[in-house]
C-alpha cells in the first residue's frame, strides 16, 4: 500500500511540473510575443530551451530553501499515513491553485504557490496537532 501511495505522490509531484510549465511559460512569453519581437512558436521553444539550460546549470539553492520550508513533521514522517496526507494536501492545493489562475488568465507565480501550499499544510499541521480549533 505504501508503494502505492509513493506513486501517487510522484504522480502529483510531476503533475504540478507540467501544470507549472505551461503556467508559467504563458507568464514568461508574454511579452515578446504582444510587442512582436518573436512570432509565438519561436517564443515558447526559446523559453523553453533556456528553462531547461536553466535548470542544469543551476545550483539549486532555491530548491533547497523551499524544502527549508518544509514542516518538520512532514520531513521526518513522510513515509507515514499523515506524511502522505501532507504531500497530497500540497501538491493538490498547488495544481488547483495554478490551474485557477490560468484558467481566469490571472498572472501567478508556481514558485510561490508552492511555498503558499507550504506555509498552508504546515499551519494545518500545526492547528491539527496541537488540537486547537478556531471556534
Amino acid at each position: 500500500m505504501e508503494y502505492l501511495f509513493l506513486a501517487l505522490a510522484l504522480s502529483l509531484a510531476l503533475g504540478f511540473e507540467f501544470v507549472n510549465g505551461f503556467h508559467d511559460t504563458a507568464n514568461a512569453v508574454a511579452t515578446v510575443i504582444y510587442t512582436h519581437s518573436l512570432k509565438p512558436n519561436i517564443a515558447v521553444v526559446w523559453s523553453g530551451c533556456w528553462n531547461l539550460i536553466g535548470v542544469l546549470t543551476s545550483t539549486g539553492a532555491v530548491a533547497f530553501g523551499i524544502i527549508a520550508l518544509l514542516p518538520v513533521e512532514l520531513v521526518i514522517n513522510v513515509g507515514s499515513s499523515a506524511g502522505f496526507a501532507m504531500v497530497f494536501a500540497l501538491l493538490i492545493s498547488a495544481i488547483m491553485w495554478n490551474l485557477g489562475t490560468w484558467y481566469l488568465g490571472l498572472p501567478a507565480s508556481s514558485s510561490h504557490t508552492l511555498i503558499g501550499s507550504i506555509m498552508g499544510v504546515g499551519l494545518a499541521n500545526s492547528l491539527l496537532s496541537k488540537r486547537v480549533f478556531i471556534k
